[in-house]
């Protein structure tokens, strides 16, 4: 059983009485955060040469941080769609200061972890200082990633929060910006939590940006429901909802009045409800799956999947890049797809198959498929790429180690797959060279 990383942080109280601001002088400790073993506050000393697992700072800028930020850090996905892809440095300037903990500031060096949810899960990714710098003391030595528990993450933040404030209070320090923006959160109602946490979603801060959409997002919540609302939150733009939701409504209208495709209806009642393993990562239960309904049709791994008898198509041009097709069934019958027109072959095949995933495990009669990455978009996304193409498949395919493949290679299984070179490349990686 794989075992999930917890992330940590832990401090002692230092004198500082030379420090001038209060509420950092109060607060001010020797810090050190982790995530699993992983010291994420190791650094070297620039004086002495000698390396050491914590810094010295006050407490209260990350505090302060976390409470400005809440929202965000339990629910602001968008991040994760190029978290991967991002270098030290070339973050998004509002991203950055939402999520990196290096927006904490105030003057102090504070290490490159960023804090992004996921869904159930929260990513952390922390990058080195690649060299030294001159007017800087320490720098951060530690890299690495982990998915650990969302709701983990929040308690120890909450905790370092209400630490903070308890120090305050011994110290007679009141009325400070945390203290207010913490009581603001600690006050706010079920209703107002859940409209705050929607508009983090949305990428706009609910104190400050939401208020123009604040109807388009009761009116979203009014019309969709569970992982619906969901997935539209964390992709739709702001600007878009009212034509996006229109959009939906005109794509159920369809879906109610189609049969869809008939074959889906016995191939889900053939799987059967499918137990992953415990401890799987989401593109585990999504490879899991995939070989599920491969199995149950009988394909062997180099079998092209056939798609129509599956999941039906209605062409429908989106009105938001975000939202790339919405699919349903009415009861008895098989999904139809409302989908974009204009999406290359390859792409709308594997759209499809993600489609094809929720109508098989999630019991929602209408859904999304969006370019988020939530914890749930990954095991869909691993699902349509084991389902189109299976790295059994593709190793058979190849004939030789995995680790000699060219990119004529994967453009020539690709076009045997019917699919693009990118799902080849990323089953390669995720899979086979990693066996």
């Amino acid at each position: 059983m794989r075992t999930v990383p917890e992330f940590r942080i832990r401090w002692e109280w230092e004198p500082a009485p030379s420090v001038r601001a209060p509420e950092h002088r109060a607060t001010w400790a020797r810090i050190e955060i982790s995530v699993g073993s992983d010291h994420v506050t190791l650094v070297e000393d620039r004086e002495s040469g000698s390396s050491r697992r914590s810094i010295y700072c006050p407490l209260y800028p990350m505090a302060e941080w976390a409470a400005y930020n809440w929202w965000f850090l339990q629910a602001d996905a968008r991040p994760a769609r190029s978290l991967g892809l991002q270098i030290p440095g070339n973050h998004d300037a509002r991203q950055f200061q939402r999520h990196s903990l290096r927006g904490s500031g105030d003057g102090f060096i504070w290490p490159n972890l960023m804090v992004v949810p996921e869904g159930e899960q929260s990513h952390l990714i922390w990058h080195e200082d690649r060299r030294p710098s001159p007017d800087r003391p320490i720098r951060f030595l530690s890299r690495g990633e982990a998915l650990v528990g969302r709701e983990s993450v929040e308690r120890e933040l909450a905790g370092l929060i209400s630490a903070v404030l308890t120090r305050l209070a011994e110290r007679g320090i009141t009325d400070t910006p945390l203290h207010k923006e913490w009581e603001a959160i600690q006050q706010a109602d079920e209703e107002e939590a859940e409209f705050c946490l929607a508009a983090a979603r949305l990428g706009l801060d609910p104190y400050a940006e939401a208020e123009p959409y604040e109807q388009l997002i009761l009116q979203a919540a009014d019309e969709l429901q569970g992982h619906l609302l969901g997935d539209f939150l964390d992709a739709v733009e702001p600007a878009r909802m009212g034509d996006a939701l229109e959009w939906i409504r005109a794509a159920r209208s369809e879906i109610s009045r189609s049969r869809g495709a008939g074959a889906a209806v016995e191939l889900r009642h053939e799987i059967g409800p499918l137990q992953p393993a415990s401890g799987d990562r989401s593109w585990e239960k999504g490879w899991s799956q995939a070989r599920a309904v491969r199995r149950t049709l009988g394909l062997s791994g180099g079998e092209v999947f056939v798609l129509s008898p599956y999941i039906s198509t209605v062409d429908r041009t989106p009105v938001d890049r975000g939202l790339q097709a919405v699919a349903g069934a009415v009861e008895g019958s098989g999904p139809l797809a409302v989908i974009d027109p204009g999406r290359p072959a390859g792409s709308r095949r594997f759209t499809l198959s993600r489609a094809l995933w929720h109508y098989l495990w999630e019991p929602e009669a209408v859904f999304l498929v969006t370019n988020a990455y939530t914890d749930r978009q990954k095991v869909e996304r691993a699902f349509a790429a084991e389902l189109l193409a299976p790295a059994a498949g593709i190793s058979e395919l190849l004939g030789d180690a995995p680790e000699s493949a060219v990119q004529d290679d994967m453009e020539q299984i690709a076009d045997h797959f019917r699919v693009s070179p990118m799902v080849i490349k990323h089953q390669l990686e995720n899979q086979l060279l990693m066996a």
